[in-house]
């Protein structure tokens, strides 16, 4: 039997490295030394980091006088220790906080209501549409409900602006309306956002961005964060003090490098083209799935993911079968194990059989036109199989 050769389409789960860090690693233009010591050796590791926490502020157009930036080793640890932070703050102030999330978050957001944080700490799920978009007049409400019975509450508001599933995006303009209540702070999981949709750079709205390296090719186990400085910040992980004590532990001057050097690939992208190169390939996958299946349709939707469903057959088979086809694809949440497990979205949107069957195509930034009809050609053939059988 001739081997498939196959394409990675599963980007949201986690990017190939983008070319400029995969040229830099050939060349092996490492640093080795601790970037807290004091040698000539130690200043050429943190002159690296230096450098990259400069780019990153630059790309975001976000200044040091009113934002930390800290470095983490992805969106979970950022999104716990968030969780933490805000806890702290409200505990030591004698007062409650309220952590406002939905169903589209992280799994890390989804599951704080599990954890215990204290009596003080309390959750509201807020409200999205079938559109999968969120109910921000219903949500306003609700929290300003809560405001008006708790007046010194604090309240962390999680803010999804790409959805990974799905690619459903909710942009960042309707939450200026809650900058209306005090003590508000809007934390925007920025993860699936860079060269994906227009603007992604653009952090006009927010209080605290959280990105995560390997989503846009950089390094796994590197990301960062966004923190304005009006925000009490305590610390998750304590020791050494590195990165003025808002994360210890030795920093990666290598992973940290990736951050910048993917960053500056993605500024090349052009994300209009992709748009039209997924709207073309959207087009031509409900075609096929003409009575065998569908696609979700979000009314705004990122440059690179298409999420679609087989009707009478589940995603861990049919992933056996793409795999088989030569095609990468995935199923479920981008940030969960790998087990096929109800689709939190599929259930909202009133799918009951079907609610197992989401299957996620995510391609990358600089996919040419000719690698888009291969994808054509391979998603064709397997298809055609499906409906033999």
């Amino acid at each position: 039997m001739v081997p498939v050769k196959s394409l990675y389409l599963d980007y949201n789960a986690t990017s190939p490295l983008s070319p400029s860090v995969l040229d830099w690693l050939k060349s092996g233009d490492f640093v080795f030394a601790n970037p807290s010591s004091q040698h000539s050796a130690g200043k050429a590791s943190r002159k690296i980091i230096n450098e990259s926490r400069a780019q990153l502020f630059s790309v975001f157009s976000k200044n040091e006088k009113d934002n930390s930036l800290f470095f983490h080793s992805g969106a979970t640890e950022a999104m716990i220790t968030l969780a933490y932070s805000f806890s702290e703050w409200a505990r030591l102030t004698g007062k409650d906080l309220l952590i406002c999330y939905s169903k589209l978050d992280h799994p890390a957001v989804t599951a704080l209501s599990e954890r215990y944080f204290g009596n003080h700490v309390k959750f509201l799920e807020l409200k999205i549409n079938h559109q999968l978009d969120y109910v921000h007049s219903a949500n306003l409400q609700m929290i300003q409900d809560k405001k008006d019975n708790n007046p010194d509450l604090i309240i962390l508001y999680h803010h999804l602006w790409v959805h990974n599933e799905t690619g459903s995006v909710s942009p960042l303009q309707p939450l200026k309306l809650l900058k209306a209540i005090p003590d508000l702070f809007i934390h925007v999981d920025a993860v699936q956002a860079p060269g994906k949709i227009p603007d992604w750079n653009v952090l006009d709205v927010g209080d605290v961005f959280t990105f995560s390296g390997h989503k846009f090719g950089a390094l796994k186990g590197i990301g960062f964060s966004f923190i304005d400085k009006k925000i009490s910040f305590s610390a998750l992980i304590s020791g050494g003090g590195q990165q003025s004590g808002l994360r210890s532990g030795t920093e990666n001057p290598q992973a940290v490098k990736s951050l910048s050097l993917a960053l500056n690939d993605l500024l090349k992208v052009d994300v209009k083209k992709n748009m039209l190169q997924r709207e073309k390939l959207e087009t031509f996958i409900k075609a096929e799935l003409n009575g065998i299946g569908g696609v979700i349709e979000p009314q705004m939707k990122n440059s690179n993911t298409i999420y679609f469903y087989l009707q009478n057959l589940s995603s861990d088979i049919a992933l056996a079968l793409f795999d088989q086809g030569g095609m990468e694809i995935s199923a479920g949440s981008a940030c969960s194990s790998g087990t096929a497990k109800p689709s939190a979205v599929m259930t909202h949107l009133g799918y009951k059989d079907e609610v197992k069957n989401g299957l996620r195509l995510s391609f990358g930034p600089q996919v040419s036109d000719s690698e888009l009809q291969l994808i054509q050609d391979k998603f064709q053939i397997i298809v055609n199989r499906i409906k033999k059988n």
